[in-house]
């Protein structure tokens, strides 16, 4: 699967449409369009109903998060017909319009089942003249703010709807039959046909996008954001079992449910690709090792990859592939599924969807998208009435079997055929297969044992747990060891699980801890947490720990936990991160606050230097309130202490917890040349914060640090306090002075400054100049930030601001015909030279992480080649603010006393916040210390990179970014 051939398409093309995009396929396949513009704009997901006929969802191309915010309906549902049977589909006409973004639909019954935020609806043509005439609410109540809305909507084998949520839209779920469900994480829920019996199956996802059920019955979904980008690994395949739970969002607070610690691992982890849809091949058409295989549409990456799935242990190993490909980058596939011939179609969208996603802003006309077909071989298009009812696919599964069917299927010695059967006995709450699923919960096969433990929990009763119990204590794997926890939760009762806790097994232990923790049971005993807190086995350690944490009364047991976490010679991440997630909720507590105060006492000779950084930095990240005397006291000493890296430490801290009557430690540091120039960098940065002026050897500082032969994270640094207080105008002069020419310093810092100021006649000449001399030299300044410190300007040279305004426009003007010119350069470069532009002349570590190396500033990219095309890594440079990936967006946080930061969100956590601002520095702003967040339309990126490259560097830069994969 190495090789690949190239297939230009020219036909069906409509008279002036561009060249179709040049695609990449295995060998033997072809591809064609089969559909496009003008019948269909802006696809977005499709399904086939039961006569072969199309039905794809179709954008406004406008701003979806905006729309789908105010509920516009702009949207619409195209039926798209193949009536000579040649494949492609001549008719095209609207079956429903007036939709809000629809993200999903599924073909069952004669009646087409759509997501229509807030609502699931389904539209029939009662009638049949091919457009919906009546439309049935199924269920509301989908959030509605960003595309984690409404999608995915799936027919599983048992007969169920399935749908996909993710965070934070959100959700409030009543069915007729007075069922609920309601979550604000992502979720997989699922309901009967009619909206009854609406449940969660799983939770805790950032976005769950699509999911399909493989022959044995299994759940597999696509996820983007499975993790915080780690050496450019993002999205995920995932394995959905009940009661799951995964990492960004595992624990819904405000939801009562069974919780994990420890959430499901991903199958396969991906870059991020922001895959889409997902398909299984059932059909023959392709070469029978296909046959089972995953198709799943990636927007980023522009291709339809294919993943095979092996056993391996209770789930499964993913051997990925690219299946097809194109560099063109105004294709995103969001779609793909098998036709009745065992062709597969595919959705690209074209380029409209630009929120959040690594295509460009800077487009005349988008790329309006179309439907493709592949094909394997010489074989010609079948039509449907030629070859039977439409072929079971993912979204349409065969009907469920009975139970007499089933109970014989549990028997068989295929244990696909028994898996299949054990799940859909549990779908139906079977109890007579009880006695047989208990027995295959000692089959040497762990996914049958899986399967067994997912029916059991439905078909079982408190007779079973001992069977449960046995099966735990066993080889298991983190999927089976879920379902047998999970089954046990519903099956074994109190005085069970408290024998559990005796029994040798330290999985068994850890589950029945777990449970007795939660409702319905009585509550883990608290000696017998304190016995597992520092437990040789790490999974019943961390399930001790995970317990105290809920139990904040527990004075005793947190001191002890706190001193062996300060004690422990480990600086592991585990350690690191058990006392930043245990101080906070313990902060309260009256002993483990002395205990606290006592360890973090420069008196206390016992904590080595980075045990005392590691506390101070944990008592950082904690909302005192008002921060305990002795904690205060303890930090002020530690801004004297004689270690500079404590010291450092101690500012942070000081920073983040607001001390006053810390100024006097704080001007010693900064004062004192003696000390590290990053240290000094640090207090007077918190110094500025709290005064109104600089002293002028303070500014004699700042101005070094700018100074040019400094590395960029140094000058950005001084940048950035200069921008956050009170400047004279000679200041300001000096300031102005000092980043001119600069090639990497933004214009944005200086107009950061200026608003703070009001500038004398003569400085704001400099400003003027210093502008006008930064658009000249490829810089692009934000026309509103332009205005906003154009009122500190004197009136009478206003006039040359909106001269500026003028240039702004040119500017962007020659921006765009830049990026014209550097296009030729994707090609031809050294990627080895390019690779020492990265780490040393162009510094772009100070903001990129590539592996382990850099800063985290910027987005990790690591594999950016992956999931951006060429053009759009040109743009991302040349114009960083027109893109700006998600997770990314710079934030500009007011808080209640008048300060203002900048920088992009560190983690997912709204409370505290943590920003990093360009230099890479972080502060903290706790919830209520905030007034207002705003979302910057500027990147923290400097536009100026390409500046000081020649066209042979810029070639070198493109080309290791580019064979970064």
């Amino acid at each position: 699967m190495k090789l690949f051939h190239f297939l230009l398409l020219i036909a069906g093309l409509a008279s002036g449409q561009a060249a179709e995009p040049l695609f990449r396929l295995p060998p033997g396949f072809s591809i064609e369009r089969v559909a496009g513009p003008p019948a269909i704009q802006f696809p977005m997901f499709a399904t086939l109903d039961d006569k072969g006929r199309l039905y794809v969802t179709e954008s406004s191309g406008g701003d979806l998060y905006a729309e789908l915010k105010a509920l516009v309906r702009n949207c619409r549902i195209s039926l798209l017909e193949d009536r000579d049977g040649d494949g492609r589909y001549e008719s095209a006409s609207v079956f429903a319009d007036k939709l809000t973004q629809p993200m999903g639909l599924v073909w069952r019954d004669g009646k087409l089942y759509a997501a229509d935020p807030p609502d699931l609806v389904t539209f029939e043509d009662t009638d049949g003249d091919g457009h919906a005439d009546k439309r049935t609410v199924v269920l509301t109540g989908f959030g509605h703010t960003d595309n984690g809305s409404l999608h995915g909507l799936t027919f599983g084998p048992d007969g169920w709807l399935y749908f996909t949520m993710g965070d934070p839209d959100s959700y409030d779920l009543r069915g007729p039959d007075g069922s609920r469900a309601h979550g604000t994480t992502g979720a997989l829920p699922r309901c009967r046909a009619d909206g009854s019996g609406v449940e969660i199956v799983s939770r805790g996802f950032e976005n769950l996008i699509e999911v399909i059920f493989l022959p044995d019955g299994s759940i597999i979904g696509t996820m983007t954001w499975y993790q915080l980008p780690n050496q450019g690994l993002r999205d995920a395949l995932v394995q959905l079992l009940e009661g799951g739970q995964f990492p960004l969002h595992a624990i819904d607070k405000r939801v009562a449910h069974l919780q994990f610690n420890v959430v499901l691992p991903p199958i396969a982890l991906l870059p991020a690709i922001a895959h889409s849809g997902l398909e299984i091949y059932h059909g023959a058409s392709f070469p029978a090792e296909m046959r089972g295989d995953l198709f799943s549409a990636e927007h980023n990456s522009r291709k339809i990859a294919r993943h095979r799935l092996t056993p391996k242990g209770a789930s499964y190993a993913v051997e990925s592939f690219d299946f097809v490909t194109t560099d063109d980058p105004d294709v995103h596939f969001s779609d793909v599924l098998e036709d009745a011939d065992g062709s597969l179609l595919l959705v690209d969208t074209g380029s409209w969807y630009v929120h959040h996603c690594p295509t460009g802003h800077i487009r005349h006309s988008p790329a309006a998208g179309g439907i493709y077909r592949v094909r394997f071989g010489d074989k010609h298009f079948v039509r449907p009435d030629k070859i039977g009812p439409l072929a079971t696919t993912a979204r349409q599964p065969a009907k469920p079997l009975e139970s007499p069917d089933l109970l014989a299927k549990l028997k068989s010695q295929d244990e696909v055929n028994a898996a299949a059967a054990a799940r859909m006995l549990g779908r139906q709450a079977d109890t007579n297969a009880a006695p047989e699923l208990e027995r295959l919960l000692q089959s040497p096969s762990l996914r049958l044992r899986l399967a067994a433990a997912e029916a059991l929990a439905h078909c079982g009763s408190s007779s079973n747990a001992a069977a449960l119990i046995a099966a735990l204590a066993g080889p298991t794997d983190d999927f089976l060891e879920h379902a047998l926890t999970f089954a046990l939760h519903r099956l074994a009762n109190d005085s069970a699980l408290r024998r559990a806790l005796d029994h040798p097994s330290p999985k068994v232990q850890r589950a029945a801890l777990l449970l007795l923790d939660q409702a319905p049971f009585h509550g883990a005993p608290e000696s017998a947490v304190i016995a597992r807190l520092n437990s040789t086995d790490p999974r019943l350690q961390e399930t001790a720990r995970w317990i105290l944490r809920r139990h904040t009364e527990w004075g005793e047991a947190g001191a002890a936990f706190l001193q062996h976490l300060l004690q422990s010679t480990s600086q592991t991440a585990p350690e690191t991160r058990a006392l930043a997630e245990f101080l906070p909720l313990f902060r309260k507590n009256q002993k483990v606050l002395a205990t606290l105060a006592e360890s973090l006492s420069p008196r206390n000779d016992r904590l080595r230097p980075e045990q005392r950084i590691r506390l101070l930095e944990a008592v950082s990240a904690i909302d005192w309130g008002e921060v305990p005397p002795a904690l205060r006291d303890d930090i002020t000493q530690l801004l004297r202490d004689p270690n500079p890296s404590i010291r450092s430490a101690a500012v942070r801290t000081a920073s983040a917890l607001r001390l006053s009557d810390v100024d006097d430690a704080l001007g010693t540091i900064a004062h004192d040349g003696t000390q590290p120039a990053t240290l000094r960098m640090e207090a007077l940065r918190e110094l500025v914060r709290r005064r109104s002026a600089l002293e002028p050897r303070e500014m004699n500082f700042l101005l070094e640090e700018l100074s040019a032969t400094n590395s960029l994270a140094v000058r950005l640094a001084a940048s950035e306090a200069l921008t956050t207080t009170k400047l004279s105008s000679g200041q300001m002069a000096a300031f102005i002075k000092a980043v001119r020419g600069d090639s990497l310093i933004s214009p944005a810092s200086v107009l950061a400054a200026v608003q703070r100021n009001t500038l004398a006649p003569e400085t704001s000449v400099a400003l003027l100049d210093y502008l006008a001399a930064s658009l000249e030299a490829g810089w692009t300044i934000s026309a509103e930030q332009l205005e906003k410190a154009s009122a500190s300007i004197p009136q009478r040279q206003r006039a040359e601001v909106e001269k500026l305004l003028a240039k702004l426009t040119e500017s962007i003007a020659r921006q765009r015909q830049q990026l014209g010119e550097f296009e030729p350069l994707l090609s031809g470069g050294d990627r080895v030279r390019g690779e020492r532009l990265f780490f040393e002349k162009a510094q772009c570590t100070v903001c990129h992480r590539v592996w382990e190396n850099g800063g985290k500033v910027g987005p990790d990219l690591t594999r950016i080649g992956a999931i951006r095309a060429g053009r759009d890594l040109i743009e991302s440079i040349v114009i960083p603010s027109a893109t700006i990936a998600q997770g990314y967006e710079t934030l500009i946080v007011t808080t209640k006393d008048g300060e203002s930061h900048t920088g992009v969100r560190v983690g997912k956590a709204e409370d505290p916040l943590v920003l990093r601002d360009a230099s890479g520095a972080e502060i903290t702003v706790h919830g209520r210390q905030i007034e207002r967040i705003e979302r910057s339309k500027l990147s923290l990126m400097p536009e100026g990179l390409l500046n000081s490259l020649t066209r042979d560097e810029v070639r070198d830069l493109l080309a290791y970014l580019q064979r970064l994969k």
